[in-house]
């Protein structure tokens, strides 16, 4: 009970971190969004094209002040940048940042998904069903139906209507195998070992 308990504790834990580093990803997304935005602004609008690459070694943010240096090299209040290097870097960590974030949702919705999933079918499952789902789960997600019979020690015609109600729920597939079938558990029911 105490084992099931850190563990729960453990996935909350794992989820908030996923949360937090979800938002985190988002909000440099937003600050890299606002800095190319800010950049495409003086750069487009204010006619700051971007430093040329042969500029006097003398050059200081006193000269770009003092306007010895016409104002079109300069960035805003007269600091020294190359503009499009900072428009290609917040364009790309806009863009990188937003993906990592929808990727780190949409990991976090499919677990919460499965969870449900899990949830409720281990409310809907009766007990002979969970005892199929398990040993098929021990044997890499797959036995004939004989070998279920035998290792349930459940009755052939009870394996079978099992068998059937699995299938309807779409949580295994049955397969011709010999004179048996060939019992194979869905992915999204196999447990990670």
């Amino acid at each position: 009970m105490k084992r099931i308990k850190i563990r729960d504790t453990m996935i909350k834990n794992k989820k908030n971190l996923q949360s937090y580093v979800m938002i985190l990803c988002f909000i440099y997304a937003g600050i890299s969004a606002l800095l190319f935005i800010y950049q495409l602004y003086f750069w487009v609008r204010r006619g700051m094209a971007p430093l040329p690459i042969n500029l006097p070694i003398n050059v200081t943010a006193e000269n770009f002040i003092n306007e010895s240096i016409p104002r079109r090299f300069a960035g805003p209040r007269g600091i020294q940048m190359n503009s499009s290097i900072i428009l290609a870097v917040s364009f790309m960590g806009t863009l990188i940042s937003s993906l990592a974030g929808i990727t780190i949702m949409d990991l976090i919705k499919k677990k919460e998904t499965e969870e449900i999933r899990t949830k409720t079918m281990d409310i809907m499952l009766m007990p002979e069903e969970k005892l199929i789902i398990q040993l098929l789960n021990k044997n890499s997600g797959e036995l004939s139906q004989s070998e279920l019979v035998k290792r349930s020690k459940l009755s052939k015609l009870k394996v079978s209507r099992v068998i059937k109600r699995l299938e309807m729920l779409k949580v295994v597939s049955k397969y011709p195998y010999g004179v048996t079938n060939k019992i194979v558990l869905e992915k999204h029911m196999q447990e990670s070992n």
